[in-house]
Formats: C-alpha cells, sequence, structure tokens
C-alpha cells in the first residue's frame, strides 16, 4: 500500500505466501516500476527459469532477482564508464 519512505512517496509490496502459480507474476510486475529490467516480463521470465530453486516462488526469489537486476546495471554502468575513461586516456573518441 502507499506510504512514505526517506521523504518520498511509495507503494509498498507485501507477500505473504508463495505464488499458486508462479506465471502470475507478470501481474505483481506490471505494478512495479525502476526494476532495471531490460523489457516487460524479463522479471517474470527470469523466476519462470528457476522456478526449481529455493524461494522462487515466494518474496525471497522476487527481491533477489530484482537485487539481480539492480547489481547488473551498476555493472553496466561502471563497465561503460571503464570503457570511457580507457578511450578517453588513449585518446580515442567514438
Amino acid at each position: 500500500g502507499p506510504g512514505s519512505f526517506y521523504g518520498h512517496d511509495v507503494n509498498a509490496v507485501e507477500m505473504d505466501r508463495s505464488f499458486d502459480n508462479i506465471q502470475e507474476l507478470v501481474y505483481v510486475e506490471s505494478c512495479l516500476s525502476n526494476t532495471s529490467t531490460r523489457y516487460y516480463g524479463e522479471l517474470t521470465q527470469s523466476m519462470l527459469s528457476l522456478s526449481n530453486a529455493p524461494g522462487s516462488d515466494n518474496g525471497t526469489g522476487l527481491m533477489q532477482t530484482i537485487a539481480a537486476f539492480k547489481i547488473r546495471e551498476l555493472y553496466e554502468k561502471k563497465a561503460a564508464a571503464n570503457k570511457l575513461a580507457i578511450q578517453v586516456a588513449s585518446g580515442v573518441t567514438s
């Protein structure tokens, strides 16, 4: 439900059980924003690909998957910045 976090308006998602049908996660995904997915459905697809892993059918797996997307986003930003720094240092820009 709606709330406030560090002075920003937020909507919290609470999960107290596992998904009966993990494919229905797409409905939860449609309510989320800023998850660092590359396309709509990537979160659900990732959860489905690991459907036999512990926590994959509940909030634990959901948070781990979102964290993985955030880590990927951070890595890609750092890698791009490093590549640019190397190009600038060598005098090569494109």
